[in-house]
Protein backbone atom coordinates (compact mmCIF):
# COMPACT_ATOMS: atom_id res chain seq x y z
CA UNK A 1 0.00 0.00 0.00
CA UNK A 2 1.22 3.03 -0.71
CA UNK A 3 1.10 6.31 1.92
CA UNK A 4 0.84 9.70 0.50
CA UNK A 5 -0.46 13.03 1.56
CA UNK A 6 -3.08 14.98 0.11
CA UNK A 7 -1.02 17.63 -1.24
CA UNK A 8 0.71 14.88 -3.37
CA UNK A 9 -2.86 13.39 -4.55
CA UNK A 10 -4.15 16.71 -5.27
CA UNK A 11 -1.21 17.40 -7.70
CA UNK A 12 -0.91 13.95 -9.11
CA UNK A 13 -4.36 12.32 -8.83
CA UNK A 14 -4.40 10.84 -12.28
CA UNK A 15 -0.89 9.14 -11.56
CA UNK A 16 -2.75 8.11 -8.39
CA UNK A 17 -5.82 6.83 -10.05
CA UNK A 18 -3.84 4.62 -12.72
CA UNK A 19 -1.89 2.87 -9.88
CA UNK A 20 -5.27 2.09 -8.75
CA UNK A 21 -6.54 0.73 -11.79
CA UNK A 22 -3.71 -1.29 -11.60
CA UNK A 23 -4.61 -2.80 -8.69
CA UNK A 24 -2.44 -0.87 -6.11
CA UNK A 25 -4.50 0.45 -3.01
CA UNK A 26 -3.38 3.99 -2.18
CA UNK A 27 -3.61 5.42 1.98
CA UNK A 28 -3.63 9.36 2.06
CA UNK A 29 -2.65 10.84 4.79
CA UNK A 30 -3.17 14.32 6.44
CA UNK A 31 0.12 15.07 8.71
CA UNK A 32 0.87 11.54 8.78
CA UNK A 33 -2.56 10.72 9.76
CA UNK A 34 -4.34 8.04 7.84
CA UNK A 35 -7.65 9.81 6.29
CA UNK A 36 -8.79 7.46 3.63
CA UNK A 37 -8.17 4.66 1.15
CA UNK A 38 -7.87 4.97 -2.77
CA UNK A 39 -8.82 1.51 -4.08
CA UNK A 40 -9.89 0.18 -7.00
CA UNK A 41 -14.18 -1.07 -7.65
CA UNK A 42 -14.17 -4.46 -8.60
CA UNK A 43 -16.28 -7.22 -8.17
CA UNK A 44 -16.02 -9.43 -5.44
CA UNK A 45 -17.90 -12.57 -6.55
CA UNK A 46 -17.59 -13.56 -10.47
CA UNK A 47 -21.13 -13.35 -11.49
CA UNK A 48 -22.21 -10.74 -8.90
CA UNK A 49 -22.35 -6.71 -9.89
CA UNK A 50 -22.28 -5.34 -6.26
CA UNK A 51 -18.72 -4.94 -4.52
CA UNK A 52 -18.85 -5.28 -1.10
CA UNK A 53 -19.17 -1.37 0.32
CA UNK A 54 -22.03 -0.86 -1.99
CA UNK A 55 -24.10 -4.01 -0.42
CA UNK A 56 -22.73 -2.18 3.14
CA UNK A 57 -24.26 0.95 1.60
CA UNK A 58 -27.99 -0.65 0.94
CA UNK A 59 -27.97 -2.30 4.26
CA UNK A 60 -27.70 0.85 5.99
CA UNK A 61 -30.16 2.29 4.36
CA UNK A 62 -27.92 5.01 1.86
CA UNK A 63 -28.37 3.90 -1.27
CA UNK A 64 -31.14 1.62 -2.84
CA UNK A 65 -30.76 -0.55 -5.76
CA UNK A 66 -31.76 0.06 -9.25
CA UNK A 67 -35.01 -1.75 -9.86
CA UNK A 68 -34.36 -1.97 -13.83
CA UNK A 69 -30.94 -1.88 -15.65
CA UNK A 70 -30.53 -0.56 -18.82
CA UNK A 71 -33.88 0.32 -21.51
CA UNK A 72 -36.34 -1.65 -22.31
CA UNK A 73 -35.90 -4.02 -24.85
CA UNK A 74 -39.21 -2.42 -26.53
CA UNK A 75 -36.76 0.95 -27.03
CA UNK A 76 -34.09 -1.03 -27.85
CA UNK A 77 -35.15 -3.05 -30.73
CA UNK A 78 -39.05 -2.02 -31.26
CA UNK A 79 -38.79 -0.68 -34.79
CA UNK A 80 -42.70 -0.43 -34.20
CA UNK A 81 -42.53 2.16 -32.06
CA UNK A 82 -40.28 4.49 -34.62
CA UNK A 83 -42.41 3.41 -37.35
CA UNK A 84 -45.22 5.12 -35.30
CA UNK A 85 -43.54 8.42 -34.76
CA UNK A 86 -42.78 8.63 -38.16
CA UNK A 87 -46.06 8.87 -39.22
CA UNK A 88 -47.35 10.87 -36.68
CA UNK A 89 -44.70 13.56 -37.72
CA UNK A 90 -46.11 12.84 -40.96
CA UNK A 91 -49.49 13.64 -39.93
CA UNK A 92 -48.91 16.41 -38.31
CA UNK A 93 -47.13 18.10 -41.17
CA UNK A 94 -49.82 17.27 -43.87
CA UNK A 95 -52.48 18.18 -41.40
CA UNK A 96 -50.37 21.68 -41.24
CA UNK A 97 -50.01 21.62 -36.62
Amino acid sequence: MIRVNISEVKNRLSYYLRLVRGGEQIEILDRKTPLARLIHVSQSDVGQNKTPWIKEMEQLGIVTSPQQRGLPPEVLHGEKKKTDVLKALLHERDTGR
